[in-house]
């Protein structure tokens, strides 16, 4: 994984919560220090992988939304 997202060069936004237990916080890390910059992590404190809670899942909607209008054209 490390090196296809190396390989990439494109720009990266991870999203991660401490409390998810499909995804390790080493595999999270792992992904954003192999991305090139510009890159983004944001940590979704307190939500499940699944973002089955419907605030958490809008909550990272509204963050990828925020966060892409930076880094891609519309």
């Amino acid at each position: 994984m490390e090196q296809t997202i190396r390989g990439l060069k494109l720009t990266l936004l991870v999203l991660y919560s401490p409390q998810d237990t499909s995804v390790r916080i080493e595999n999270a890390a792992q992904s954003y220090q192999a991305a090139w910059h510009p890159k983004s992590f944001i940590s979704l404190y307190g939500a499940d992988h699944l973002l089955i809670d419907k605030r958490d899942s809008l909550h990272a909607g509204d963050m990828i939304t925020h966060w892409s209008k930076r880094y891609i054209s519309f």
